[in-house]
């Protein structure tokens, strides 16, 4: 209902006519242990995308574009098969290219939905160069950010139990797509177990003040950085209801906001 691709061009016309906001979901496709497939990361992006949409199409016109599914990810995640290993630069003007591509339609708004974890640099630099090129300020938020709050009161996992294949994502993919789980090769010995003052070891809790990659930290058995033993269907319905309903306040903040103008 709400997809860009299944649009011909007079109707995208009319959705930039009515000053239409476009949601785009950023994935990836790499390992994600023994037990979940490799488009996990697409697989979420498209899925909440979908979700954000439908809370918000009420208030605002919306398009979901495709999801991108190739992006980059490190040489430690090489050693197992199923990444796509596009380099920072390359990524970073195909992001570029795309969110050109939208803003020479005229589309002014647009929301990236980032659903890797390598990627949060690369996203805010495309929107940086949009702002300069264009005038148009688009933006980037990450369903863990959105989510963490909500998730805090109903995970079971103790930290370092969520950052790449974890209880977060595998619960998600649970609820998602329970058919692609191979829940009897869940293990916990991924499970992050260096924490400090600086690392804080867990995507879904507070206190990181450095940039440090996990992969230096850590170097895994299996393939994740956390432990999806005690995931489940219903922590992953109350991730996508956390996810939707942040994101939807967020959206009506950002489409109705005027810009201030300091006289």
């Amino acid at each position: 209902m709400h997809h860009f691709q299944e649009k011909t061009w007079p109707e995208i016309q009319d959705y930039i006519d009515r000053n239409a906001l476009i949601i785009l979901p950023v994935g990836e496709l790499e390992e994600h242990s023994l037990y979940l497939p490799v488009d996990t990361d697409a697989r979420i992006a498209a899925y909440l995308s979908d979700q954000i949409a439908d809370e918000i199409a009420a208030d605002i016109p919306v398009l979901v574009m495709p999801t991108v599914w190739s992006g980059y990810t490190p040489n430690a995640i090489g050693k197992w098969p199923g990444a796509m290993r596009l380099s920072p630069r390359v990524f970073t003007d195909m992001i570029h290219g795309i969110c050109t591509s939208i803003a020479d339609m005229g589309f002014q708004k647009l929301f990236m939905l980032d659903c890797h974890g390598q990627h949060g640099p690369m996203l805010n630099m495309a929107t940086k160069l949009i702002a300069d090129e264009y005038g148009y300020y688009y933006t980037v938020a990450t369903p863990f950010v959105l989510s963490a709050a909500e998730f805090a009161t109903v995970r079971k996992s103790p930290r370092g139990g969520c950052s790449h294949a974890g209880e977060w994502e595998t619960s998600l993919l649970l609820h998602i797509s329970p058919e692609l789980v191979k829940k009897e090769k869940f293990v916990p010995d991924d499970a992050i177990r260096h924490h400090s003052e600086f690392v804080s070891g867990d995507a879904l809790m507070g206190g990181q003040k450095v940039v440090w990659s996990s992969f230096g930290i850590q170097s895994p058995k299996y393939g994740a950085l956390g432990d999806p033993t005690l995931a489940s269907a219903e922590t992953g319905a109350a991730i996508t209801q956390a996810v939707r309903a942040a994101a939807g306040r967020f959206l009506r903040e950002y489409y109705f906001h005027k810009q201030i103008v300091i006289d």
